[in-house]
């Protein structure tokens, strides 16, 4: 049995017959027809704005660095030379706004 991380228990034998004819939880076809029906034609998808931008965004998310080089140099330079100061009430707020965010 696979890997299920959305359910740890696995598929049940329902789920399994649903996938192997293709049929989504609803009753309808994995290609959003009912269940059963027939097409004269081939299946088309057409993405919404929405998606196509959010692909664009991934794709230049994807384009950039994970770590800025350049800064964590310079962040660098500045505590080998004890320049480098930790405001610690600005990080804890930091922290907190991050946290209330989740």
């Amino acid at each position: 049995m696979g890997d299920n991380r959305i359910n740890p228990y696995g598929p049940g034998p329902e789920t399994a017959a649903a996938r192997s004819r293709g049929v989504s939880r609803g009753g309808e076809a994995a290609t959003g027809r009912p269940a059963g029906g027939t097409s004269g034609g081939g299946d088309s998808l057409r993405l919404t704005d929405t998606a196509t931008l959010l692909r664009q965004a991934e794709a230049r998310l994807k384009a950039q660095p994970d770590v800025d080089a350049a800064r964590v140099e310079a962040i660098r330079q500045r505590i080998d030379a004890g320049q480098y100061q930790v405001d610690a009430e600005r990080l804890a707020a930091r922290l907190l706004r991050f946290e209330q965010a989740l």
